[in-house]
């Protein structure tokens, strides 16, 4: 029993290791990487700042 939960432990642990992996990997790999949108932005007056919400809302 302990041996299955061991393997278990071992098994999730290697799991997260390679998806922490893989992060890191398209960190730094700009090329796969898509361009962020380009949002304008309204500009309303609020009560005592200005608010600003995406254009078409």
């Amino acid at each position: 029993m302990r041996g299955f939960f061991a393997f278990g432990l071992v098994l999730v642990s290697a799991m997260l290791l390679i998806n922490s992996g893989l992060q890191v990997y398209h960190c730094f790999v700009p090329a796969k990487q898509t361009p962020p949108a380009e949002i304008r932005l309204v500009r309303i007056e609020g009560k005592n700042c200005p608010l600003y919400f995406p254009e078409g809302q």
